[in-house]
């Protein structure tokens, strides 16, 4: 028996549609026709494995009902299946399944632990947290000798923005290359699309660029030009990788520099920072490494940071005492030589000012700029500082999770909020200073 199916893809559809690698990211724009490959390679998937068991997800049956099974219906010959309404399952001629389910929270994703899922494909990527996705992932597996795989599509923004820039976007360099993951070592492709790839939509809908190009900043970025870093619900809207990212250069002696750092054994985020004679502040160099004793973290520093530095600036609970040692955190950075400032921790204030450090403005000459700006060899600032999202029950608030993006921009916080300047360059002397009082001599920003 021969079907003719009538689908010419476009170049970006061919490339998902031809990639063997173990997982395909699909997309990063509205209109990219994403729906449409997902649904045509599962189908030809299908057809490819005799008896293949394939899952096709979105966030709500309606979601499913609207842009995978009613597209199934479209695209794909009556001939060769039998749609069951009520399993929402497709049945093939040649033995394999396409079963259509919705994932709403992690309860959902539970439903599907231990099955064993050939084709997995999952459309919106972005509408899903990482662990209910990888509770799918760990089901992709053939009992029957196929090559499984994960498929997937997405656009910036959501409650998955965070988890997906970072494997499949950032982890590609956007595309350019095809990773393996370090754990499973499977194959990881992130194919980028946005509407001007679709020449069928674009042809026949001419209109709807100008739709998407009357959407608010965040959105038309998103949705029109697949940014990354800027997203609906991004809390610093000021950044601009252009602005705020710059190469690195020999840093004056004259300039000031500060160490601000948030520690804690699952992370210890530390940044040197260099403030110029007219209050522009500089991040220079960073240390971002999970794990370390404060011994280990104190000679970090010492290795990687070895300009004077007027001021160690940490947050308030660094102060707490150990129950079972009686001694603080600061105490035992004190004992490897690193001095602390306590910094205000007003978390509301303290974005507020950073904010104020973002805002772009134009100089002298036209170009533009920002009062903090970062070498480009602080790789994990750089990632974390746009992911932060507006806190859902406090809007002047960031959120607290995802938490590992966290701490490198609660880091800089605490640097903004002292009011850093340049200032002379003095010659710390403790001395004749009793041991208990090192520790509190200093508040920052006081």
């Amino acid at each position: 028996m021969q079907l003719e199916i009538n689908y010419n893809p476009n170049p970006k559809q061919r490339m998902f549609h031809e990639s063997d690698a173990d997982e395909v990211v699909y997309g990063g724009a509205k209109g990219g026709g994403k729906s449409h490959a997902l649904v045509m390679e599962c189908l030809a998937y299908c057809l490819e494995n005799k008896g293949a068991n394939a899952y096709l997800f979105r966030e709500s049956y309606d979601a499913l009902e609207a842009n995978l099974i009613d597209k199934w219906k479209e695209v794909c010959p009556p001939e060769l299946y039998k749609y069951s309404a009520g399993s929402h399952c497709v049945r093939m001629v040649n033995g394999s399944k396409v079963w259509f389910r919705f994932v709403t929270n992690k309860d959902d994703a539970m439903k599907h632990n231990g099955k064993s899922i050939d084709f997995l494909g999952v459309d919106e990527l972005t509408f899903y947290e990482k662990d209910w996705i990888e509770i799918l992932m760990s089901c992709v597996r053939s009992v029957k000798g196929f090559h499984p795989v994960f498929r997937g599509t997405c656009n910036p923004g959501g409650r998955g923005h965070t988890w997906v820039k970072e494997r499949y976007v950032d982890g590609t360099c956007y595309g350019k290359k095809i990773v393996k993951d370090k754990i499973s070592e499977k194959t990881i492709q992130f194919i980028p699309a946005t509407v001007r790839d679709n020449t069928v939509l674009m042809e026949a809908d001419p209109a709807y660029v100008k739709r998407l190009e009357n959407l608010p900043e965040a959105q038309r970025e998103a949705y029109l030009n697949g940014n990354w870093d800027i997203f609906e619900g991004q809390y610093f809207t000021e950044w601009d990788r252009d602005v705020h990212v710059r190469n690195p250069f020999d840093i004056p002696r004259e300039w000031t520099r500060y160490v601000a750092m948030d520690y804690g054994r699952d992370m210890f985020a530390c940044y040197d920072i260099a403030v110029d004679n007219n209050e522009q502040a500089y991040v220079i160099n960073e240390i971002y490494e999970s794990g370390l004793l404060v011994s280990e973290a104190a000679t970090r520093i010492h290795e990687r940071f070895k300009s004077p530095v007027f001021a160690y600036i940490a947050p308030p609970d660094l102060w707490n005492k150990h129950a079972d040692t009686g001694r603080s955190t600061a105490e035992i950075f004190a004992s490897y030589g690193i001095y602390l400032s306590k910094a205000k921790n007003d978390r509301v204030q303290g974005w507020s000012d950073l904010r104020e450090w973002l805002k772009p403005y134009e100089d002298e000459q036209g170009i533009k700029r920002a009062k903090l700006q970062i070498f480009s060899n602080c790789s994990n600032l750089i990632r974390c500082l746009p992911m932060l999202q507006f806190d859902d029950k406090n809007p002047n608030d960031c959120a607290k999770n995802p938490h590992e993006i966290t701490h490198a921009p609660d880091a800089i916080r605490y640097f903004v909020a002292g009011r850093p300047t340049n200032v002379p360059k003095i010659e710390n002397n403790f001395e004749d200073i009793e041991e208990n009082e090192i520790y509190d001599f200093c508040e920052y920003g006081t």
